[in-house]
């Protein structure tokens, strides 16, 4: 690396996002807009140091196209994804469970020897692999005095703040902006839709949630992907998804429902002003908020990324100081969560990584995940509950690092299984669905 490029790198990891943008654009809605990838899911707001990376960390993949920083939507929804990542799993003679959620690790002379069920159920295997987030899978999940004291301080004070609110629409008809009209499927329309219209208006959202308000004017990044994937709307309705930010961090501690409801009228109230009717097309809403993302998605503090992108929460520091590399203090217990190396977003390094330290006995394909069950019976709640679900599969399927739910075991002698993967996974109008699969390798 010449030293050019190592003073690039420097300065991506400790600017902040306002201070890259205003480097390379004049306009304050250009900067506006592309200041949303530095602060999407994220505890701070644009002028905070570190938030250029944040940025980066959220353009450095594609979907396939060899286009850098590419998104798309996968035909289906995420749960779409599910069902793929399933399909591969059973092929490989995965067994795949629902319905049953780990209560914890069986260890024994620092050695892991596989997992109790709520049932009371024991499955024994020499390999676990944990995708839940680090405070559940060393806190809750292990006795504390099985791991290092100083490991303990350390998941204790890892941060997992959010603020995130998500909003699930369901839409008679698609809007159209007043800057640029549209009837029915525009191309504009296809993509993301910021409300961010400067730097300051997202700086003052986050402002507000540091002090403890909730967002008088929230940022939101929507998506509609009804525009382009016609499986989800065949009646011809639409789903926008809208990723808001930000309410106070305390509110992952309680509901707070009638000010997340307030703060959803002021989103769309905000997307109303510039796409007059909007408001009125709206058959029904969902409002998820950071307690019931950490209540039901296991997200706790509500985040996306099972902690924190924060310069201090990266790299060798993920989840803590010598376990970067998906080893734990048990042995044989392995972390493939968003709260490993790479981080969140729909990185697929982790489990892969797993099963690479784990050759010959682990398999190539470390992937095992519960296909989707859902319906649609043509109504505004039957949209918004696929926009729901959509959101949960995202974090369980398209996350292979999330893999929230996967437990896999398989292809052992007796009840003994080599290997096994578990979290936590879901399902349509149920709460969190805790799942474990057995997987041959």
């Amino acid at each position: 690396m010449t030293t050019r490029m190592m003073g690039d790198v420097t300065r991506l990891l400790t600017m902040s996002i306002a201070d890259l943008l205003d480097d390379w654009f004049e306009s304050p809605q250009v900067k506006g807009l592309m200041a949303v990838n530095g602060i999407i899911g994220t505890w701070a707001g644009p002028y905070e140091p570190g938030t250029a990376y944040v940025m980066a960390h959220h353009s450095i993949g594609d979907v396939g196209d060899g286009q850098l920083g590419s998104w798309g939507y996968p035909e289906g929804g995420m749960g779409g994804v599910s069902e793929a990542i399933a399909r591969s799993a059973r092929s490989f003679g995965a067994e795949i469970r629902t319905d049953a959620r780990v209560s914890r690790v069986l260890t024994r002379g620092g050695q892991v020897r596989g997992v109790v069920l709520d049932s009371g159920e024991e499955i024994l295997a020499p390999l676990v692999v944990t995708t839940l987030h680090p405070k559940i899978a060393f806190l809750e999940h292990l006795a504390r005095h099985e791991l290092p004291d100083d490991f303990v301080t350390d998941i204790e004070h890892f941060k997992t703040r959010s603020g995130v609110v998500k909003i699930n629409l369901a839409l008679a008809e698609l809007p159209s902006f007043t800057a640029d009209p549209s009837s029915g499927v525009a191309e504009h329309l296809t993509g993301s839709i910021e409300m961010a219209p400067t730097m300051e208006y997202i700086e003052a959202a986050f402002q507000d949630a540091r002090v403890g308000k909730p967002a008088l004017l929230p940022f939101s990044d929507g998506v509609i992907p009804t525009t382009l994937d016609k499986t989800l709307n065949p009646d011809g309705t639409h789903i926008m998804s809208l990723f808001t930010q930000w309410c106070p961090a305390d509110w992952a501690d309680a509901p707070h429902a009638e000010e997340l409801d307030a703060y959803a009228d002021r989103v769309i109230e905000t997307y109303d002003q510039v796409a007059p009717g909007f408001k009125a097309s709206i058959t029904h809403r969902d409002v998820v908020g950071p307690h019931e993302m950490e209540q039901e998605y296991g997200l706790i503090g509500g985040n996306i990324f099972h902690g924190e992108l924060s310069l201090e929460q990266l790299f060798h520091m993920r989840p803590a100081p010598g376990y970067a590399d998906y080893r734990t203090p048990i042995g044989g217990l392995y972390n493939g969560s968003s709260g490993t190396h790479a981080g969140g977003s729909r990185f697929y390094s982790q489990p892969r990584e797993v099963a690479h330290r784990n050759r010959p006995t682990a398999a190539r394909n470390s992937s095992a995940c519960q296909a989707r069950e859902s319906s649609h019976d043509g109504d505004g709640n039957a949209l918004a509950r696929r926009a729901r679900q959509d959101f949960r599969d995202f974090f369980f399927a398209a996350r292979c690092e999330d893999l929230l739910g996967s437990a896999g075991v398989a292809g052992g002698v007796g009840d003994v299984h080599p290997h096994l993967f578990y979290g936590a996974t879901y399902k349509i109008g149920c709460k969190r669905r805790p799942l474990f699969s057995h997987a041959p390798f």
